[in-house]
This record gives structure tokens, sequence and C-alpha cells, in this order.
């Protein structure tokens, strides 16, 4: 979520004088550690986020990037950027469209990247300056720009996210919003909620001063777009217009932040003016009174200047943390079921969310109450979206092979209403272009549909075995619908299954005596969808790999086999097997958390299952 802004306020080619005065309230030390752009914050996780906003609610206000906008449909700058260059490069070479297909393409992107390298005439990659230097070169009149972002934002729809912050707003619990995107995602979204435009007080540069006026007067909700509206005159998006933030603006969202705490989400921090604004509003300690949060995703590390700014507010005594969750949707998936206002109004939003379930507390030992212990483990955490593709293919036989075909990374399934996907999009795309793609979408994943075997169900089946896979030690097997874990040869040894009570297993694999059938400890895995809870269903099992063209004798002494080392398994033997499956998929830790892809473009599915399993015993009132 740590993303840059979709059309962003572009900045100098350093972050300014108010960032290097924000390196320069920090010790010698933090201010280097910060420069570094390594964190040295300990980051603040969601679910403690979510009874924080709890208690304060409506004293937070929000902060949207391109975490919010992208979710919506709507390029990037990094995605921007790329379309920049790819036109600029084909003109200058006299190029047909059809000579760059991907742009996304590694390969690609260094040929055009040298190519401008060479040039010498434009910021190197990665620089702060890299989308209005490119914007403008592309495109030199303003017309022209703001025809190319009509184009673009005009595709945009709003999100779950966006439907969910509109309900935040209705139930008071979120008064004001600040972007600095053009979209109107937002605004489409309220609007949906209040049943038309009215309610929503939304400013932007060109009527700043209403923002103000909203805020005396205690009219909610308020959003302000601090680099304007795409439907606005008043755009900033070149370099000329982009160097300072409009004035009354700024003071606007200073004064806001010396009032009310404020989340921000999806936003990457490199615009020079929206920190200047952002380190001013902590006067000395007293700005942020409802704490400063900025949300970023797991993998990406956040810019120096945001650490920095985290860093002093937290050394002035403001309740300043980062928060890792992984995109807008699922953070807002989150915060409306965990809120008493919203959890029973969600049926109401537009895309259902993933389930939560309160987690579970093992009770003490007692031989006086037994417990049934189970082989299901809680997934608390599941996709609440993916990929949704309209074209002609068939079923998910021609749908693996057009995957086999296109050579990619991805997972997809048919559904009535499309084939749904989790993968790059890029991926995605050329795999189903040759079958005529009519729409390419956003899909909830409704829970509805996870109790019985669909479309949605097999996509949430395949991801979640996918991730588990690449668990360290462990493969996976697949015959027909049979889905198991096996230990990699050397990787995994008995001890980890034996205790000192009980020593189901004695190697991990081997042989079957008077044969050559080789075989090994596996797990089998299932999924289930029962009390609103999705589950991760295990069962240690054997698997042997019969040869088709095996003797009845091998079959034989093989199922005698299997038998007999199964036979013992119970009790205390089947629970150490049980425990000893589960530290090899969970861990140690109380739950993990796991990632199907571990991409940044596309729709990835990500997961948290709980080390705890599921219990049945009596309950004394």
């Amino acid at each position: 979520m740590n993303e840059e802004s979709p059309i962003r306020l572009g900045s100098s080619s350093r972050l300014g004088s108010a960032s290097e005065d924000l390196l320069d309230a920090l010790g010698p030390d933090q201010a280097a550690f910060a420069a570094a752009g390594e964190p040295r914050i300990q980051p603040l996780d969601v679910p403690a986020f979510l009874r924080l906003f709890q208690l304060r609610g409506a004293q937070i206000m929000w902060f949207l990037g391109a975490g919010a906008s992208r979710a919506a449909g709507i390029k990037t700058a990094g995605d921007m950027i790329w379309d920049f260059k790819q036109r600029l490069y084909r003109s200058q070479k006299k190029l047909p469209p059809s000579a760059i297909t991907d742009i996304g393409e590694p390969s690609v992107q260094r040929k055009i990247q040298a190519h401008f390298d060479e040039k010498g005439e434009f910021p190197a990659a990665g620089s702060e300056t890299e989308y209005s230097a490119y914007f403008e070169a592309t495109y030199h009149a303003a017309r022209d720009r703001r025809t190319y972002l009509d184009e673009l934002i005009a595709r945009g729809k709003p999100s779950f996210g966006h439907h969910a912050l509109a309900l935040l707003m209705a139930e008071d619990l979120c008064r004001i919003v600040w972007t600095t995107n053009f979209d109107r995602t937002v605004e489409d979204a309220a609007a949906e909620r209040f049943g038309g435009t009215g309610r929503l007080v939304t400013a932007d540069l060109k009527e700043p001063e209403k923002i103000r006026r909203a805020v005396d007067e205690n009219r909610w909700p308020v959003y302000g777009k601090l680099h304007g509206d795409y439907h606005s005159d008043t755009l900033k998006n070149s370099d000329a217009e982009l160097r300072q933030q409009d004035a009354e603006m700024r003071r606007n969202l200073v004064d806001a932040c010396r009032r009310s705490g404020l989340a921000v989400v999806g936003y990457s921090g490199r615009d020079a003016s929206i920190m200047a604004a952002l380190t001013e509003a902590i006067d000395e300690g007293r700005g942020f009174p409802g704490g400063l949060f900025w949300f970023k995703r797991s993998q990406d590390a956040p810019y120096p200047v945001v650490t920095a700014l985290i860093a002093h507010a937290r050394a002035l005594g403001i309740d300043a943390h980062l928060v890792e969750a992984e995109s807008f949707d699922e953070l807002f998936s989150d915060l409306l079921r965990f809120l008493p206002q919203t959890a029973d109004k969600l049926a109401g939003l537009a895309g259902d969310i993933r389930p939560r379930l309160t987690n579970v507390k093992p009770r003490s030992v007692s031989a006086a109450v037994p417990a049934i212990r189970m082989n299901a483990l809680a997934v608390t955490s599941r996709p609440a979206l993916c990929r949704i593709v309209d074209c002609q293919i068939g079923g998910d036989k021609e749908i693996e092979e057009a995957i086999a075909k296109a050579g990619v990374d991805i997972i997809a399934h048919r559904s009535r209403d499309g084939v749904l996907a989790f993968g790059r999009d890029s991926d995605v795309r050329m795999t189903f272009e040759p079958f005529g793609i009519k729409a390419f979408d956003q899909h909830p994943l409704s829970a509805k549909r996870l109790v019985k075997e669909c479309g949605e169900r097999a996509l949430i089946r395949d991801a979640l075995f996918r991730a588990i896979a690449k668990r360290p030690g462990l493969a996976q097997e697949r015959q027909r619908n049979r889905v198991r874990l096996v230990p990699l040869p050397g990787a995994v040894s008995a001890g980890v299954f034996n205790t000192d009570k009980a020593r189901p297993v004695d190697r991990i694999s081997g042989i079957v005596p008077q044969t050559s059938v080789r075989w090994s400890e596996a797990c089998g895995l299932r999924i289930d969808y029962r009390l609103d809870q999705l589950w991760l269903l295990i069962e240690p099992t054997l698997s042997v790999a019969l040869d088709e063209d095996a003797s009845d004798e091998a079959i034989e002494l093989t199922r005698e086999f299997v038998r007999e080392r199964r036979a013992r398994r119970h009790n205390r033997l089947a629970n150490a097997l049980l425990d000893g499956w589960i530290s090899l998929i969970v861990g140690p830790e109380r739950s993990l958390r796991l990632r199907t892809f571990d991409i940044a473009d596309g729709i990835d599915a990500g997961f948290e299952i709980l080390r705890t399993s599921a219990f049945s015993g009596i309950v004394k009132p």
C-alpha cells in the first residue's frame, strides 16, 4: 500500500527544505538511519489499529493515495510513467503499437530505459521528477495532458474500499478525507450511499475555502482534493505547476491535522509539499491528537522521509505508527467487520468480503472435561477480490490449456460470471486475449459462494494450497482432485513428528519391503466453509508411487504396508502427527500469513492461518 499516487504531485529532485528540516530534527543516528531508507520503527498490526479506531473513530481523518485508486482500476504514476516512455520511444523510433506488446516485461523496460539514459535528457529511473518530466515531454500542451487524464480516469469506478469509506461517512465514523488523486471514485461511492451528491462537501484547488467553511459549520463529511479534480480547470501535473502546493489547501490540511488524527493509505510520501505540511502539523507534539498512522504493504519499505516523519512525531509524544496492511480494500473489509456500527450492514455494501472469526482460546488441559481435537485450522484471512475476465473460452480444461500455452504463472477457474484469476494482470491478459477479452474487472469473492464447490471456491483452494506448498521443506502432489503435501528428501526429519510421549514416525520415506515402490509420509489438504469461517483440513497419511504396470503382488504388498503403518496411529500418535504437520505448515508462531505469488501488480491472494486447531468439548453454562 506504500505506492505512488496514481496521478501525483510532482516534486523536485530533492525532497525539499521541509523534508531536510525533518531529518535535521532527528538525532544524528536516527537521521542517518532514515536517510538510508531503513525503517527502525516496529510496525503496528491491523488488529491493534482496529481497536484504536473503535474508540477514536471520527477523530481520525483519512488520506488516500494510489492504494485506493489503483483498486478502482486507475493507473498509478508508475504505470503512467512507463506508458509515457513507450509512447515517446515508439514515436522517436517510428514504431507501431505492436512493437511493444507488454510494457511490464523487464527486458522491454530495460531496453526503453537504456534509450532515454543514453539521450541524457530525462531524470534517472526512480527519480521523484520522472512523472512530470515524461508527462510534459509526451504532451507539451496542458490541454493534451487533460485529454489523456480524462480518458484514463473516466474508466475508474469505486472499489469495495470506497463503498466502505462512504459507509463510515454515513455512520459519522469518518468526517474528513484528503487525497492527492484526481478521480471521482470517493464522490461516486458517497453519492450512491447518500442517494445524491449534496451531502459530501468536496473542495479542490478551485474552491479551497469550502473546506474551512464546512469545518467551521460542522458540515460533514468533507473531501479535500489537494491536487485538484479532473473535472476542474486547476490540475497539478507538470513540474512547473507542481513546485509548490496551493497555500490555502495546504493551510487547511495543516490546521485539520492539528485538530485530528490521520490515517494515510496507499501514499508514498514522495511529494515534498505534502510532507512539508505534515511535518508542520506536528507542531512540537501538539498535532495529530488522534494519532498518525501510515499504512504500507508488508513487502514495501517506506521512503526515508516517511520513517523520519513517524520517528519525529513519536519523539514528541504523538501516537504515530507504521501499519502493515496489504490493500485498501482488505483494510476496510477488516475495519467494517470489526466495528459494531457497521458489522451488520455489510450485506448491503457493494461486494462481499472475507469473513473473520474471533481467535479461539485453547482451554486448559483437564481430565474431567474431555475434548475432541479436530484436524481443522481456521483460515482467518482470505482474499476479498480476484480478477474476472469476460471472454470466449470454455471450462477449466480449456483454461488450463490456455495457461500452459501462454507460459505464465497464474491461477484461474471458470465461474458463471466469467473467468476468475489471481496473478499479474499482464499474464492474465496474455492468457485470455486470444479468446477475445470483452471485460477485465475485479470480482468480489462472496462467502456464500464458498459453501459449495464452484469457481470461487476452486480459486481460493488452489491459491491457498499453492501458497502452503511454498513453505520450507514441502512439495505438493496432485492426483485428480486430491492434493497432498510431502516432505522434500533430506529437508524434514522424523523428529518433527515425535515427542517424548509419542513416536509415530521412524522414517520419513523409504521403499515398501519386497517391492520397488517408494513411499513417503504425506498430508492431505482440503478446505471447507462452516460456521461463517473458512477452514483448512489436514489429514496425515502416506503417499505411494505405484506404477501403472505394477504387479498384483506389488500392489497387495503396498496396500498391506500402508494398512499396517496407519493402523496404530490413534490418540497420542495421531495427535503427535497432527502437531508435526501443523508445525511444518504454520510454523512456531500463533498464526501464519502467506501470499500465493508475492507480486506488486495484479491481484495476489493473501491468507492467515491460525496454528491452534479446532476442538469440540462440553461447555458448562
